[in-house]
């Protein structure tokens, strides 16, 4: 039998780009507790089934290629139970370009909230971050964005993504301007490095750092003017360069 190994950095990756939806039904896929903490409700399922009994499975590849980020796809439990019981429909091509298409609806999407990401949306982002306990001060190294994004061997969907944050950093750094309270951009600065660094800690690198850091600017939220807002806060830290140094 085969081993469900997925790496947390494939998690990430997935979960990131599905924008935490289905990619057939474009449900949301966390939801709350009693306690407004946030749990995953979707399945992280195989393309190319995992196991010999497996929908789709193909006795050719390896448990990592199983595993990896290329044959998995977001679904709720609803279009998981009918992606496996109608194998006829749902072929390997036709969940690959399920998902393709989905991951490029999460994005435009995006792109499409970004210019209007206003103070609300910020103030949402920002409560929920400086809530953290901020971590003591350390200040990092300061190089070009462009750079940064070659150092770190960030992919082009992730430079796109920095692009589109991009629109909306003057806006955050207004926001961030404007709060009466003297401490608070320093303590939302210190919070995100701190995150960065125990991301680092986990074994997240690359696109899954990124894509970490973008889950949890968006304090999970599967609403994409929240992840819009989210994006436009880690690219303003990326932007001024408290996180991803090398």
């Amino acid at each position: 039998m085969s081993n469900r190994n997925i790496l947390k950095s494939t998690r990430k990756i997935l979960w990131g780009k599905s924008g935490g939806k289905c990619a057939i039904s474009k449900t949301d896929l966390v939801q709350k507790k009693a306690d407004n903490q946030n749990y995953p409700v979707g399945i992280e399922a195989h393309i190319e089934g995992l196991n010999p009994n497996s929908a789709r499975y193909n006795p050719n590849m390896s448990d990592d290629e199983r595993n990896s980020y290329e044959n998995l796809i977001l679904v709720c439990p609803t279009c998981h139970t009918k992606i496996d019981n109608n194998t006829d429909t749902y072929t390997v091509k036709k969940l690959k370009k399920i998902k393709e298409e989905h991951e490029k609806w999460v994005e435009e999407n995006l792109k499409s909230h970004m210019p209007n990401v206003s103070f609300a949306e910020l103030e949402v982002i920002t409560k929920y971050l400086t809530s953290a306990t901020a971590p003591k001060e350390e200040y990092l190294t300061v190089i070009p964005p462009k750079e940064k994004i070659r150092k770190n061997n960030l992919s082009s969907e992730v430079e796109n993504l920095i692009t589109m944050g991009m629109l909306r950093v003057n806006e955050v750094k207004e926001y961030l301007n404007r709060n009466p309270d003297p401490n608070f951009s320093e303590r939302l600065r210190t919070v995100f490095v701190e995150k960065y660094k125990t991301s680092k800690d986990e074994g997240l690198t690359e696109d899954a750092l990124f894509y970490g850091l973008l889950e949890f600017a968006s304090n999970g939220s599967q609403e994409l003017k929240i992840q819009a807002a989210g994006l436009a806060v880690l690219t303003y830290f990326f932007e001024i360069c408290e996180v991803f140094e090398k």
